[in-house]
């Protein structure tokens, strides 16, 4: 079924985009089984969009299985048989709930360290880009994934309440080739959300790479992520690191990597020269995900409105205020301008509320990934859109945040910033109950 906006809110969309208090691209979801879109589609894009979504639910199988429209060929090594499995209907991955065995949706990946700068990264010698924990019959399964949280504790603000943190601990168990590399970063990274990629992914890259200055005129810190992808010089902005510079390229690096589908941009998947069995088994065709499936897989992402923001709190403005006060919107900028495709042909310019910049920073040490040897790496994050936040705390039966699902509430992802955002944390843990209460309760409202 076509995904249509209203013709009032069509007429209303270049007046929206003139005025700063008017973002685009929030929508009602009233069935989060049916995510709607931002934006008018016209017959082909419907049509792409329509596919899109079937693809994008399709349980793939193994090559040589009845199969759905040429949908086979997944593994021989995988995480998940569909990409809903990870991004139910667009949303985010949740996090573990407590010890044990890591969920579907926290996907490991490996990265060797020595790259050229800029270049993709290359993976584990052994185990390749990710850690795969599922495999077809006939090829040896990776291993599997637990994690074990310790606690953080002693903390009190200053006005006595007390607070904790959970630090996860990764363990790869069962590895059926051996360790790891020494040097291989071990990066446990949960299914972001996909609503509104289209519309970052419209961001001019001015302004992301040229930063801007906030209200008081001082810059926006962090850099941001440039990749060379054959031979030129791309902008990143998906990913928790920015190490996807399109919606295509994170959507083929998912296929490749954690479905084991190949692509025309991306003809491997992730068996490497030491996984002689992987090597050994049948495709699914070549490529096994033809251009037709993934421009409409990359139609269906691109096209995700942003979940409209719930009621608003009786002290919006103050929490509002105290967010920009205490330094959070320097990172999480309020506003982007957009450059959008409008009916007929035409283009819209607006701006956005995604709450991001971005760009890359450096958190601190506590969120650092590590290597198999088990030193810390320092790890730069992009800022994490916090459009829809409202409702995913609405809907999601326990929210988990950060790129590997530790924070439990919107309260700890804050209290765990550090590196350059240090001084925001602090000048957090400084608010006074009722402050800091007035703030958590305006993000619900995001």
């Amino acid at each position: 079924m076509a995904r249509w906006l209203s013709i009032a809110v069509l007429v209303g969309l270049s007046a929206q985009a003139e005025s700063p208090d008017a973002p685009l691209g929030g929508k009602a979801f009233v069935d989060r089984r049916n995510p709607p879109s931002y934006r008018l589609l016209d017959a082909a894009e419907s049509a792409r969009d329509n596919l899109g979504r079937s693809v994008f639910d399709t349980q793939w199988v193994a090559a040589g299985s009845p199969g759905i429209d040429g949908r086979v060929g997944v593994g021989p090594l995988f995480n998940a048989t569909s990409c809903n499995a990870c991004h139910n209907e667009g949303e985010g991955g949740r996090g573990p709930a407590g010890d044990g065995p890591a969920p579907t949706a926290l996907v490991i990946q490996l990265e060797s360290p020595s790259q050229a700068v800029g270049a993709e990264a290359g993976g584990d010698p052994v185990y390749g880009r990710v850690f795969n924990t599922s495999a077809l019959p006939g090829v040896q399964v990776e291993g599997a994934v637990t994690v074990q949280y310790s606690a953080i504790d002693g903390y009190y603000y200053p006005f006595g309440a007390r607070w904790s943190l959970r630090v996860p601990h990764y363990r790869l168990v069962g590895l059926t080739r051996g360790p790891l590399a020494p040097a291989t970063v071990i990066k446990p990274r949960l299914a972001p959300a996909l609503f509104g990629a289209g519309l970052l992914e419209a961001v001019p890259e001015s302004a992301i790479s040229d930063g801007a200055a906030d209200q008081s005129g001082a810059r926006y810190s962090g850099t941001p992520a440039w990749h060379s992808r054959q031979g030129t010089r791309s902008l990143g902005r998906f990913g928790w690191q920015g190490d996807a510079v399109s919606i295509r390229d994170q959507t083929t690096n998912a296929f490749a990597r954690e479905m084991g589908l190949t692509s025309n941009d991306r003809p491997g998947d992730d068996c490497t020269l030491a996984e002689a069995d992987c090597r050994g088994q049948p495709n699914g065709g070549s490529p096994e995900v033809s251009d037709e499936l993934l421009d409409a897989v990359v139609t269906f992402v691109g096209t995700l409105a942003v979940p409209g923001s719930p009621a608003q709190a009786k002290d919006d403005s103050l929490g509002r205020e105290l967010f920009t006060n205490i330094g959070c919107a320097a990172c999480h900028r309020v506003r982007l301008p957009v450059d959008l495709p409008g009916a007929g042909g035409t283009r819209v310019r607006g701006v956005i509320a995604p709450y991001t910049d971005l760009r890359l920073h450096d958190l601190g040490l506590e969120m650092a990934d590590e290597n198999a040897s088990g030193a810390k790496v320092i790890s730069r994050w992009r800022t994490a859109p916090l459009w829809g936040l409202g409702y995913r705390l609405k809907t999601e039966s326990h929210s988990t945040f950060l790129h590997d699902g530790r924070a439990r509430s919107t309260e700890e992802a804050i209290l765990w910033h550090s590196g350059e955002a240090a001084a925001q944390r602090h000048n957090f843990i400084k608010l006074g109950p009722r402050a800091r209460e007035a703030l958590l309760r305006w993000l619900e409202t995001l």
